[in-house]
């Protein structure tokens, strides 16, 4: 199957955009600590219309949305 458009859209947005409306979480939001109380968190999404995998990521390091599989 191919990626949805909403899906190739979620792939250019910033780490703060919210996920689009067919993207559902999968699993828990990991939580890394790192030194001087730097951190950040991941979740992971699947769209219920393409099936693409999604991480979004708030660490300043990687990309917000990183497409996994589609």
């Amino acid at each position: 199957m191919s990626i949805c458009e909403q899906c190739k859209e979620q792939g250019k947005k910033n780490s703060r955009s919210k996920p689009h409306e067919q993207l559902s979480k999968v699993g828990e939001q990991r939580i890394f600590k790192g030194v001087k109380s730097r951190r950040f968190e991941e979740q992971d999404y699947q769209c219920q219309t393409c099936a693409a995998k999604f991480t979004q990521s708030n660490n300043k390091n990687d990309l917000a949305w990183t497409l996994w599989q589609s």
